[in-house]
């Protein structure tokens, strides 16, 4: 297995839902690579085209209602647009727990592209961000 840090994400065992720990050398590559987990669940991110784009501001009370709420916008916009975002130009204000930037990415078709696992919603279950040389977050989607 690669390293930490050349590692974006890898999926957790988690006995009703799926989880995943993404990595990142700084807050917003954490947060991207946490978008590309989710992402995965439901379909091969990598066949996804980047023709849409979206500009994109989250706040929240603390990092980890930031990740929450977040990953929520993130689903939002594939349930709302069928959108699949794969590159994050974002800047992540960790003081002021604020999200600013765009996203890129193409909309999902089921008659196209790869159907996964239907994610129902973001979960604060066994949650955790800290920074230990590099960012590290662990996440669980309700299925």
């Amino acid at each position: 297995m690669a390293r930490e840090e050349e590692t974006k994400y890898r999926y957790i065992e988690h006995p009703s839902d799926v989880g995943f720990e993404a990595y990142g050398a700084t807050l917003e590559v954490l947060f991207g690579n946490a978008a590309l987990a989710m992402y995965s669940f439901m379909t091969d991110v990598e066949e996804i085209e980047t023709a849409e784009e979206r500009a994109v501001t989250v706040n929240a009370e603390d990092l980890y209602s930031l990740m929450f709420d977040w990953l929520d916008e993130m689903l939002f916009l594939f349930e709302s647009d069928s959108l699949v975002m794969k590159e994050f130009d974002i800047i992540v204000d960790k003081l002021q727990f604020s999200i600013t930037g765009t996203c890129r990415g193409g909309r999902f078709d089921p008659a196209k592209h790869e159907s996964g696992i239907i994610i129902k919603a973001v979960t604060y279950n066994m949650m955790e961000i800290k920074k230990n040389g590099i960012w590290h977050a662990r996440v669980v989607l309700d299925v």
